[in-house]
């Protein structure tokens, strides 16, 4: 509740405004009240309300003199000025104070009701910037801490984490594909931190969260106190997932907490613990909670590398429908009971690696064919922790490309490219040509068919595009009708000077002289477009 007291000396004054102010509407209490302004004064210093309402004319300390100290005192308490018509220097004054509204004798419902309203809302965006910043403030040191060398973790951890214990909990959404919306989320998530406080660590505690994917699905909450009692550990935890279950709509969360550490520097040691509790989840679990403390021995599990050999023959055959059936078998076989998040991925980085390693075989590689490299993918993997969503990855990102380039031997591929690419170059040699837009006709990279491209023709595409034009520069020349830029521009070149010297550089000898070998003189009206020549 928002306190606020009341200054006038004029007893009906005050009863009236308390009776008039839906207290309970507006989140309002009454601290106090004071007849002269100097026991308005104490009562201020006192009770530190957040709104003050007060009258400009009292006998002894009056109004302009209250509101002028109290303005270097409390510099965010809200003052609303009571004052009557014939009180305009005063409210002059109240304005130079900085008086955040003024009311005028006699107080009207309606009027006193729009200003509290006014100062409510006020109050509200105060506090939400306030909010803001010390949240960014958080978020800034916190996550820091969590990425830095162990040297220099204690200078980043603030002055009122330096004592007591500290401990962190990894929250992470049970399926990657699951919708959540970090707007709604977050006020939740700071909403039950808050009702909750003086109920955990017996009250002496704080905490900072922070987000670790724009997403959402990934949240970090650093807590600290004198003792951090496990008992409260678990509540803290039943309460924030209900939360957001309850805000993302049905989404579940589990989550992973580190051992209690000794100080707040060793946060980062927390979250790596709190990391590694998460992936010993069990596929099939939801909602949990996995204490580093007490992790059970992580069971070894045999790949199975029959059942990758087969998935790599049929893909490699360039069947699709044969490769996405093998590709069950392989999931069915990774997330085999009690397969954990950990299983799951280091299952899905031995396929990634295996698939790359065929491409290698035939010089080509994942980058090639897919667009993005081993190590894109690889983080990708490490973001899901479900079996739906790292299945979707590999049929919809890496299955369609690699059977394309495999169903046509991939290298076919690349050499049928490259004939299509030399036939429509030679009748279009004058237009713009892009090879990434060629490439990515063919589900090919533009370096890898760069590469056969000049395997196949023993020139990189810009030189072969070069002579191509060079050779069409000539036939031009020979019909004696263009002139010299009218040729740059039939072969594409628009700057004039720029052909001139490619065409020097490639045939031996300038425009000029080409001319004169072929028996004809300087052509009319070159002097003019390039007189040096």
């Amino acid at each position: 509740m928002r306190r606020v007291i009341i200054v006038d000396d004029e007893k009906w004054i005050r009863r009236g405004l308390i009776q008039s102010i839906s207290w309970d509407e507006w989140g309002l209490s009454l601290a106090g009240e004071a007849a002269d302004g100097g026991e308005g004064y104490d009562l201020a210093l006192t009770l530190q309300p957040d709104i003050l309402f007060l009258d400009m004319r009292m006998p002894g300390l009056d109004g302009k003199q209250l509101i002028g100290k109290l303005n270097q005192e409390l510099p965010d308490l809200l003052t609303i000025v009571i004052s009557g018509y014939s009180d305009f220097e005063y409210t002059k004054e109240a304005i130079r104070h900085k008086a955040f509204d003024y009311l005028l004798k006699p107080v009207k419902k309606e009027e006193l009701a729009v200003v509290v309203q006014k100062a409510c809302q006020e109050l509200d965006r105060r506090e939400a910037e306030r909010h803001k910043v010390a949240r960014e403030q958080g978020e800034d040191w916190l996550r820091q801490l969590l990425h830095a060398e162990e040297s220099l973790a204690e200078k980043l951890v603030p002055a009122g984490w330096r004592a007591g214990e500290a401990a962190l909990l990894l929250a992470h959404t049970d399926r990657y594909g699951d919708h959540v919306e970090p707007e709604r989320l977050l006020p939740a998530m700071q909403e039950t931190l808050s009702r909750m406080k003086p109920f955990l660590f017996g009250g002496g505690w704080q905490y900072e969260l922070i987000p670790l994917q724009d997403n959402g699905k990934a949240w970090a909450l650093a807590v600290s106190a004198p003792k951090l009692e496990p008992n409260d550990m678990r509540r803290l935890h039943a309460s924030l997932s209900h939360a957001m279950v309850q805000a993302s709509g049905g989404a579940s969360f589990s989550f992973g907490v580190s051992r209690v550490k000794r100080q707040a520097a060793k946060l980062g040691e927390a979250c790596h613990e709190a990391r590694k509790a998460l992936l010993r989840k069990p596929l099939a679990a939801t909602g949990v909670l996995l204490d580093a403390e007490h992790l059970q021995p992580q069971t070894s599990r045999q790949y199975p590398q029959d059942l990758e050999n087969a998935f790599l023959w049929v893909l490699q055959s360039g069947n699709r429908q044969a490769a996405e059936l093998e590709l069950e078998r392989l999931f069915a076989a990774f997330t085999e009971e009690p397969a954990t998040v950990a299983h799951l991925q280091w299952s899905a980085d031995l396929l990634l690696h295996a698939m790359e390693k065929q491409l290698q075989a035939k010089d080509a590689r994942v980058e090639d064919i897919c667009g993005d490299n081993t190590l894109v993918y690889a983080e990708k993997i490490h973001l899901r922790n479900d079996r739906d969503s790292m299945k979707k990855l590999f049929l919809e990102k890496l299955l369609p490309p690699l059977v394309s380039y495999y169903s046509q031997s991939g290298e076919k591929l690349g050499e049928k490219a490259v004939l299509e690419l030399k036939t429509w170059m030679e009748s279009n040699y004058s237009q713009s040509l892009s090879l990434p837009q060629i490439a990515s006709s063919y589900y090919l990279n533009a370096d890898y068919l760069s590469r056969i491209f000049k395997r196949m023709t023993g020139q990189n595409f810009i030189d072969y595009l070069t002579d191509i034009r060079m050779r069409k520069a000539k036939e031009l020349m020979n019909k004696s009708k263009y002139k010299n830029y009218e040729v740059a521009q039939k072969v594409g070149y628009e700057d004039y000077r720029y052909f001139s010297q490619i065409f020097k550089k490639k045939v031996g000898m300038t425009i000029g002289e080409y001319r004169k070998s072929i028996g004809q003189a300087d052509h009319e009206g070159e002097k003019q477009i390039c007189p040096s020549l």
